[in-house]
Parts: C-alpha cells; structure tokens; sequence
C-alpha cells in the first residue's frame, strides 16, 4: 500500500492489570449500549490494528497538529479525554498536551493494548454516549474516527458537552457522505446489499454540534489510499475491525462470482499508483461557552 494523499475542501486476552492498575478510584467502570458486535470485532483487531490503520494513524496526527496548535489549551491544568482511544498510538504525544491523560473505549482489549503504555491515568471501557464520568471533569476531549461508529451521534456530542469545563474544547475527526466511494459504486454494481457504513453528512454533523451549545470550526479533508487488489483492501478492513457492517450478517462474501464481479467493477478506478479508496473526513474544533 502506498502512501496516503491528502486534500483539503471547505479478541486477545485482556490482562488483569486494565483492572487494577488505574490510578484513580473507579476507573474500571463500564457502560455498554452501543452493538455488541461492534466491540467484538475491535476485540478481535486490538493486537494487529498498530500496522494496519495507517489512516486511522495520519488522520489522529493531523488532528494532533491543530491541537497542537491551539494556543490557549492550558496544558499545565488540562485533564485530556482521548475518546476512542484504540490502543493508545498518540498518548505519548498527547501526554505532551496536559496535565493528566485519561483514555476511554469500548473495546476492552484496545484499552488492554493502550495501558501497556502506562501513560494515562485512567481507563474506562464505555459507550462514548454515557461516559461514567462526572461533569465539567475534562478539560479538553480527542476523538478521532470514532464518531462514525456511534449510532446516535447527537448523544455523544451532548455527552462531551456535559464532560467538558466551561472553555473546554473537542477536538473530534470522523469519516462522512462519500466516503468509500469507489468501494461503494463497484459493490452496486454487484447487488442492493450493505457493504459499508452510512456515513452521515456534514452539514448534519455540524448542525448536531451546534444544537449542543458549542461554538465550532471545522474542515473537510480528502484522504485516499491505493492497494494492489481488492482482496488486499477487504483484509485491511478485518485487520482493524472495520469489517462489521449492520444489516449484513450472515451474507459473506456472497460467493465466488458476486466477490469477481466486485473485483472486475473495482478495476475501473485502477490508476498507476494502485485500487484507490477514498475518504471524506470532517476535522472538528468544538468550544464550550465559558
């Protein structure tokens, strides 16, 4: 796989330790609401998503950088919520941003992953729309490509507004419409069946941000990725547990012929640099009123 491009426009067993080595006092709290099989599928990815989400990677760091760039982020007094952490790839750097990290998922094994760093205080597994946290108890709240996997996202951005102190800020990325796109068109070109998530707009998005309160910025930039075969891009996707669709359990692959016609339709968006699939993604900057 090569290079990522970008453009800018407007389960493993989980050690003990995620259970007693949190520094504060019921930090092994867990609140489950999303689909179940969602958090399966990213139990099962936690030990091998380091090497294949090289998105995830470039998009958490390009949100890092304007976090970075944020000068009035008082990182001395800061409490940092990396929502969606994963397993914890950018806590080193994130470390750099505040006074005190804590890191929230719902995949138990991602947040196993991420406290063999030993650089957050706290780990909670939970929904990200009913956080077991007290509010006004961050400061500043990270959370990239998560978003897109919550079925409510309005429940979420209400829940980061009642988490954050007055002043606070989010600073949130996820995928939207037209992502996938070249995925999407060669698999109807196939059959009617869901193939990938329903990815939201941003107008939408960024009217649900606003509908809490917040005051916000936001850009859209295009990431597109290139494999050398369909079977390469389709391994990507279990590789990080990005594999589950809703609504498509029990289909498969569909058999030898609908996966060659997949193939054979792919074919058409085939430049030099290799099979493409692009991706829209919303970077936002969200601030709580004072």
């Amino acid at each position: 796989m090569t290079a990522i491009c970008i453009k800018a426009s407007g389960a493993a067993a989980v050690p003990a330790q995620i259970a007693t080595v949190c520094a504060m006092p019921g930090s092994n709290q867990t609140v489950a609401t999303a689909d179940p099989q969602i958090r399966r599928h990213f139990d099962k990815a936690a030990q091998s998503y380091r090497q294949g989400a090289s998105l995830q990677q470039q998009v958490a760091t390009d949100l890092l950088a304007l976090l970075a760039s944020r000068p009035q982020l008082d990182r001395v007094q800061t409490r940092l919520l990396d929502l969606g952490s994963g397993p914890g790839w950018l806590h080193p750097e994130l470390t750099k941003h505040c006074n005190e990290l804590w890191a929230a998922d719902l995949s138990e094994a991602m947040l196993a992953e991420a406290e063999t760093l030993r650089l957050a205080s706290r780990y909670i597994q939970a929904d990200a729309a009913a956080l077991p946290l007290p509010a006004h108890s961050v400061g500043c709240i990270f959370s990239s490509l998560m978003l897109q996997w919550c079925p409510k996202p309005e429940a979420v951005f209400a829940e980061c507004y009642r988490l954050l102190e007055p002043g606070g800020q989010l600073y949130l990325s996820t995928l939207v419409t037209d992502s996938m796109a070249e995925f999407q068109q060669s698999w109807a070109q196939v059959d009617d069946k869901p193939h990938q998530l329903a990815f939201l707009p941003s107008e939408l998005l960024l009217k649900a941000v606003k509908a809490q309160g917040f005051s916000c910025q936001s850009q859209q930039l295009t990431y597109q990725l290139f494999y050398p075969d369909v079977l390469s891009l389709s391994r990507s996707f279990k590789q990080i547990g990005a594999n589950f669709v809703a609504g498509r359990a029990g289909t498969g692959l569909g058999g030898k012929k609908r996966w060659a016609a997949f193939a054979s339709a792919y074919e058409k968006f085939r430049t030099t640099q290799g099979l493409p699939l692009s991706y829209q993604v919303l970077q936002i900057v969200a601030t709580k009123s004072s």
